[in-house]
């Protein structure tokens, strides 16, 4: 048998055979590794070429047997000189017709490819194995992202093959300095995970840390795919919830990010991209704002903005006013006589918004035939039915409705959950506070504590807060309104780019 090697891959030891000049000692090891015969879908291609015996070994589906088929006549017109030649040369840049084949030493590094897709090739009397990319994943084609839709621009979005989300970058931008470094990590799924950056763009020290939380990454599995990679190399308190990543679904976004000195972290089986470092403004945007006029653009943002506040405060905010028996100016002061029911108005507002949580999760996981009349029955005659009960005031439903739809204006279902969760805890405050007969205390808290989090975050030594902390002035003019593309100049120093400027000349100092 070969010499057996020990290598060292986080706590534990991997033990690493080397390939043997024996075909019978190589597929015997091979065949124990993979579990032949224990796993159905486990080929093994026994065959003779020129007089030799030889191999193949892979998983059945994961192949392209028309590539296949074609390498393995190509063998049979293989000379015993070619077959046999020491490092492989004439093998492999003679005689496979494909493009991607690599020699490898190691029968464990040949086996973990083969559980990959690629095909592992053996020749007996030759103590290296050849490694043929023929795999072919079962995917599908791009379509558009069913969270981040647009009226008008581009309707493709990333699928769950990294190979083909990478090629939707690669379109958009062809510049020879974009860089994707590919890892794998999990011991037991060797999941595929890519880093993709602009080298003379994206800061240094931000790719090298993001580089070293990916390789320190020591866990058996990434069946979770994008949230367990967020949950790895994103380093934050439990308690936080405040999404220190921004995932995205569109090519598009993802490309636009690249150009502003982001990095973008990519898993196999996933369709969404990781970008990093983020702040709070990040999740206030939206591709359709830049596929509409400047003014629309603009107005879409500030209506955005104004949704996820009064998703924010809405509600609790009500409850204050109306326990401290204060008074709004001219008839919207009818907001603040509900009707009175047995039920207190706390409860009335927790129990709403229990009840807007139950329907989103049964919208969620209902058929789609399902959906639609869920929504109608759900929205509109269980809320019909319980005012005309006297269970709940129709002001109080009003504002959770209200509160409920300012969370989707949200571009980010993780900020928008994020959002939802803050309003339940400010009315909780509040409704504490409101025993010892002030509110407007539990109010304050309810929003200073939720900001000072916020504001001492920060993702990956960006601060969250930008560009509010640090202050930066023309930066958040330019958060707030929709700036034309062809005026901008600088990137955003969020990023600690390299090159600072779109284009060139620089006329003032970057923001």
């Amino acid at each position: 048998m070969a010499e057996v090697k020990y290598k060292v891959q986080g706590k534990g030891k991997v033990q690493s055979q080397d390939v043997s000049t024996n075909l019978d000692e190589n597929l015997q090891w091979m065949k124990r590794y993979l579990g032949y015969k224990e796993s159905y879908d486990i080929l093994v291609r026994e065959f003779e070429v020129a007089g030799t015996k030889c191999a193949m070994i892979c998983v059945d589906s994961f192949v392209d047997s028309t590539v296949l088929t074609m390498i393995m006549q190509q063998l049979e017109n293989m000379s015993e000189k070619q077959l046999k030649h020491p490092s492989l040369d004439g093998l492999l840049t003679k005689t496979l017709p494909y493009i991607e084949v690599s020699p490898t030493s190691e029968l464990t590094s040949a086996a973990d490819q083969v559980l990959a897709g690629p095909v592992a090739f053996l020749v007996d009397g030759v103590s290296h194995a050849i490694v043929v990319d023929v795999r072919k994943y079962p995917d599908r084609s791009p379509s558009e992202p069913s969270i981040e839709r647009v009226l008008r621009g581009p309707q493709d979005g990333f699928i769950e093959t990294m190979v083909m989300n990478t090629l939707l970058i690669r379109r958009r931008l062809r510049d020879p300095n974009l860089r994707i470094e590919a890892f794998e990590v999990g011991r037991r799924s060797k999941s595929d995970v890519a880093l993709m950056y602009i080298k003379d763009i994206a800061n240094d020290k931000l790719v090298k840390t993001v580089r070293q939380r990916i390789k320190a990454i020591d866990g058996d599995a990434m069946t979770m795919s994008e949230k367990a990679l967020q949950e790895w190399i994103v380093k934050k308190p439990w308690w936080n919830p405040f999404p220190n990543g921004k995932f995205t679904e569109r090519p598009d976004v993802a490309a636009e990010h690249l150009t502003e000195g982001h990095i973008l972290v990519m898993i196999d089986t996933s369709p969404n991209a990781l970008i990093l470092p983020v702040s709070i403004f990040s999740f206030l945007q939206s591709a359709e704002e830049y596929h509409e006029d400047v003014m629309i653009g603009t107005y879409l943002k500030w209506v955005r903005m104004l949704g996820v506040l009064i998703s924010w405060v809405g509600p609790p905010l009500w409850y204050a006013l109306l326990v401290s028996h204060a008074h709004l100016p001219g008839k919207l002061d009818v907001l603040l006589k509900p009707t009175t029911t047995d039920i207190p108005i706390f409860w009335q507002l927790v129990g709403l918004e229990v009840g807007v949580d139950l329907l989103r999760l049964a919208l969620t996981f209902s058929p789609d035939p399902l959906t639609q009349s869920m929504g109608f029955f759900g929205a509109i005659l269980l809320g019909d039915v319980a005012i005309k009960a006297g269970l709940i005031d129709a002001e109080a439903m009003v504002l959770v409705a209200l509160a409920a739809v300012g969370t989707f204006t949200a571009p980010d279902i993780d900020f928008g959950l994020a959002v939802r969760l803050l309003r339940a805890f400010l009315l909780i405050l509040t409704g504490a506070f409101t025993l010892v007969a002030m509110p407007w205390l539990g109010f304050a808290l309810g929003i200073i504590i939720p900001m000072a989090i916020m504001f001492t975050n920060d993702s990956f030594g960006a601060s969250y807060g930008w560009p509010l902390i640090p202050f930066r002035g023309p930066a958040l003019v330019d958060e707030m309104i929709r700036k034309p593309l062809n005026r901008k100049v600088y990137r955003p120093s969020l990023t600690h780019p390299q090159d600072k400027t779109h284009r060139r000349p620089p006329g003032k100092e970057p923001v």
